[in-house]
C-alpha cells in the first residue's frame, strides 16, 4: 500500500511539473522591457532577457534576442541559439526548418530536437518527404564551365546523404519510390530510398497511378511498371520523335532555330538554286532537288562536328580546336533517320527569301524562309538583300554569340534548351489525334444534320485566315490577315510536361490540304452557348469541329472547337473567338478541280464588311441555312470518317 502511495505522488508531481510547464505565459518586464516566462502565481520561471517570446507548443519555444530567434525547453536551456532568421515548428518526424540571410541570400538548413544541424544551413531550398522520412536539399554544385549551379539532392533525418546533388527539382516520393528530374539533361528517371536509380534519367515524362507508373520514353513509348518495376505493358505513343538532339553538343543546342538550322524543310522551300555569277544583280532560277521526297519527308540543315578537315569548316574559338560542319540530314515524317544527303557543307549567303547552303562544294540549295511556298517545279527569284556569310568561326557563320553557345555549358540553360527541342519538335501531339466516334444514339442524328453542304466543303489556303471583328447596328466588320495561326496546348498526363503555343498552318508540299467543318455532340448538352438540335425533335446540344486535312482527305489535326458559327454573311462564315474566317465564292481566286499546287489563291483585302450581317442563332437550322449555295468542289479528296 506504501509503495503504491509513492507511486501515485510520483506521477501526480510530474503531471504538475507538466502542467507548469505548459502554463508558463510570456510576459514582458516593465523594468528592463525584456520577455521571460511566469508560472499561473506571476512567478518568473525564466527570467526575463528576450526582446520577443512566443507561447511553449510541444514543449519549446521560439523567442527573439536582438533581431535573431532562437529555441528554448520549458527549462529556458537553448535548443537553438538566437542566430536564425526563420525557425519552423518541429514535425512529426522531430525535424525542423531553419533559415538565415547572408546578404541577400536565404540559406536553410534543418535541426533536430536535440539542437543538431541534420543538414547545416547552406542549402538554398529545403524539402522534407515525411511519410518518407526523407530530406531534399537545394545547394550550388561546381560545374565544370559554368561554376557554382544549384541542384537538388537526397537525405534521410539523420542527414545521411542519399542522393548528392544531381536533380533540376525536388523529387516526388511514394512508397519509397521517387520521380526525379536531371539538372544535366531534363529528363525523368525514377529512384528508391536505398541509392538505386530503378529507371535512368531519358524519359520525358513520368506519372504515378496507385502503385503503378506511366512512363513516356525519349522515343514516345509509353511503359507501364507495376510495384516491383516490372515492365507490364508497352505501346507506342501517338506523336513522332524528335529527331535534331544536342547530345551534349553546346553548339548544336544553341544553333537550333537560328536561321535555318533545324527548320524542317520540304520539297517545297527546299530548292536547287542556279545563281549564275553575278548573284548580287541577277535572278537567280531555282529547280527541285534530286531527292526521294517519298511522303512527308524533311530534310534538316544541322551543324555537327567535323573531324575530318572538310572545306568550309567553322573553327569554335573557346575550345581547342573543335570545328563544325554542316549536314544536310533527309527524316521520314516521323522523324526516323533515312540518309544524309550532303555530308559536309557551310552557309554561304543569306538574302530576303533565305539562306544559301553549299552542298559539298558541288550544289547550291535555298532553304526559303516561306514555309508556304508553291510546289512549283522551277521558277525565278530575286536575291534581293543578298549578304555573304563570313565562315570564319561558328559566331560569324551561324548568327550566334559567345553568350549563346556559354549559357548551354550551364545545367539549367541545357535543361531549358533541351525542353524547348523537344516540345517544338513534337507541338501538336495530342492535337493530331483523331476525334472520338460519336455514340451510336448519335450517329443518325449527326449524319441527318451533316448533310448540308457546309459540312462538306474543303477550304484551301487562302481561303482560311485569321481575322478581328467588330459589329455595330449596321453589321460587321472584318480585319482579315493573309495567314492561318492556331493555337495548340498539349498536355500529358504528367502536369508538367505541357506544350503550348501558336503555329501557322503549314498547308502541305502541294498547298493541298483542305479545312472542313464537322459536327460533334457536346460535352454538356444543356450548355447554352452550344448548337441546339431545333429540327429533329431531340435535346442534344452540339460543338463545331475545324479540322485540318491531308491532301488525300485523311485527318491530320483539329484547329479548334466553337459551341457555334457567329457570322454567316456574302460567302464569308466567321468564329469570333478563334478569330477564323472560312472564304467561299468570294471573287478572289478559286481553283478549278482538283489543285496541281501552281495555282495559288489570291489574298483578299484587309478589310471586309458585311453589311447588315447578325449574329446566328445556335441552332442547327442555322448552321444549314449558312451552308446553302456551297457545293464541293470537283475532283476533291473525300474526307475520312471519325
Amino acid at each position: 500500500m506504501k509503495l503504491r502511495s509513492i507511486i501515485l505522488g510520483f506521477c501526480l508531481a510530474c503531471i504538475c511539473v507538466t502542467a507548469a510547464g505548459q502554463d508558463l505565459k510570456p510576459v514582458k518586464d516593465r523594468d528592463t522591457k525584456l520577455f521571460g516566462y511566469q508560472d499561473k502565481s506571476k512567478n518568473w520561471v525564466i527570467p526575463p532577457s528576450f526582446s520577443a517570446a512566443k507561447r511553449f507548443s510541444g514543449g519549446y519555444a521560439l523567442v527573439e534576442v536582438q533581431g535573431l530567434k532562437g529555441l528554448i525547453d520549458e527549462s529556458g536551456a537553448w535548443i537553438l541559439k538566437p542566430e536564425w532568421d526563420n525557425i519552423d515548428k518541429f514535425d512529426k518526424t522531430g525535424l525542423c526548418e531553419v533559415m538565415r540571410k547572408d546578404g541577400k541570400t536565404k540559406l536553410r538548413g534543418v535541426a533536430n530536437q536535440a539542437g543538431q544541424m541534420v543538414i547545416p544551413a547552406e542549402c538554398l531550398a529545403i524539402s522534407i518527404a515525411r511519410n518518407e522520412g526523407l530530406i531534399m536539399a537545394e545547394r550550388y554544385v561546381q560545374t565544370q564551365r559554368s561554376g557554382l549551379k544549384p541542384m537538388w539532392g537526397v537525405y534521410n533525418v539523420e542527414g545521411k546523404e542519399i542522393f548528392e546533388p544531381q536533380f533540376a527539382s525536388a523529387p516526388s516520393w511514394r512508397n519509397g519510390r521517387g520521380i526525379a528530374k536531371s539538372a544535366y539533361n531534363g529528363l525523368l528517371g525514377v529512384i528508391d530510398s536505398n541509392s538505386k536509380t530503378l529507371l535512368p534519367f531519358d524519359n520525358l515524362a513520368i506519372s504515378a497511378s496507385g502503385s503503378s507508373l506511366e512512363v513516356l520514353t525519349s522515343d514516345f513509348t509509353t511503359c507501364v511498371y507495376d510495384a516491383r518495376m516490372f515492365k507490364s505493358n508497352e505501346y507506342a505513343y501517338p506523336g513522332y520523335v524528335a529527331p535534331y538532339e544536342p547530345a551534349g553538343d553546346p553548339v548544336r543546342a544553341a544553333a537550333w532555330r537560328v536561321g535555318p538550322i533545324g527548320a524542317r524543310l520540304h520539297s517545297n522551300n527546299l530548292k536547287l538554286v542556279d545563281m549564275g555569277r553575278d548573284s548580287r544583280s541577277r535572278n537567280a532560277v531555282c529547280s527541285d532537288l534530286r531527292l526521294d521526297w517519298g511522303y512527308g519527308r524533311f530534310v534538316r540543315l544541322e551543324p555537327c562536328l567535323d573531324d575530318k578537315g572538310l572545306p568550309g569548316s567553322m573553327l569554335d574559338p573557346d575550345t581547342d580546336g573543335n570545328y563544325y560542319t554542316i549536314k544536310a540530314i533527309l527524316y521520314e515524317r516521323d522523324g526516323r533517320f533515312v540518309q544524309e544527303v550532303s555530308r559536309w557543307g557551310w552557309l554561304e549567303a543569306e538574302c530576303s527569301d533565305g539562306y544559301i547552303y553549299n552542298a559539298e562544294g558541288a550544289e547550291t540549295w535555298i532553304a526559303l524562309k516561306d514555309i508556304n511556298i508553291p510546289a512549283i517545279p522551277s521558277f525565278s527569284l530575286s536575291l534581293s538583300g543578298y549578304k555573304q556569310i563570313d565562315r570564319s568561326d561558328i559566331y560569324s557563320a551561324l548568327g550566334l554569340r559567345s553568350y549563346d553557345v556559354g549559357r548551354m555549358y550551364d545545367p539549367s540553360g541545357a535543361v531549358r534548351r533541351c525542353e524547348q527541342i523537344r516540345e517544338g519538335e513534337n507541338a501538336g501531339i495530342t492535337s493530331y489525334l483523331p476525334r472520338p466516334a460519336p455514340e451510336l444514339r448519335s450517329v443518325k442524328l449527326l449524319n441527318e444534320a451533316m448533310r448540308s453542304p457546309l459540312f462538306h466543303y474543303p477550304f484551301r489556303m487562302g481561303q482560311a485566315v485569321n481575322c478581328k471583328v467588330r459589329s455595330d447596328d449596321s453589321g460587321v466588320e472584318l480585319s482579315l490577315s493573309e495567314t492561318l495561326v492556331c493555337h495548340f496546348e498539349d498536355k500529358i498526363r504528367n502536369p508538367y510536361f505541357n506544350m503550348e503555343g501558336d503555329e501557322e498552318i503549314y498547308w502541305g508540299p502541294h498547298n493541298a490540304r483542305t479545312i472542313m467543318l464537322s459536327l460533334e455532340e457536346a460535352p454538356d448538352p444543356k450548355d447554352p452557348a452550344c448548337t441546339k438540335d431545333d429540327m429533329f425533335g431531340s435535346e442534344r446540344a452540339f460543338v463545331i469541329v475545324i479540322a485540318l486535312y491531308e491532301e488525300d482527305g485523311s485527318y491530320l489535326r483539329t484547329l479548334g472547337v466553337e459551341p457555334c458559327l457567329d457570322y454567316a454573311s456574302e460567302g464569308y462564315l466567321v468564329f469570333e473567338k478563334l478569330g477564323i474566317a472560312l472564304i467561299y465564292d468570294n471573287g478572289f481566286g478559286d481553283y478549278s478541280g482538283h489543285p496541281s499546287g501552281h495555282e495559288k489563291i489570291k489574298t483578299p483585302t484587309r478589310k471586309k464588311t458585311l453589311a447588315g450581317a447578325r449574329r446566328l442563332p445556335p441552332a442547327v437550322s442555322a448552321l444549314i441555312g449558312a451552308g446553302e449555295g456551297l457545293r464541293p468542289r470537283p475532283g476533291a479528296a473525300r474526307r475520312s470518317a471519325y
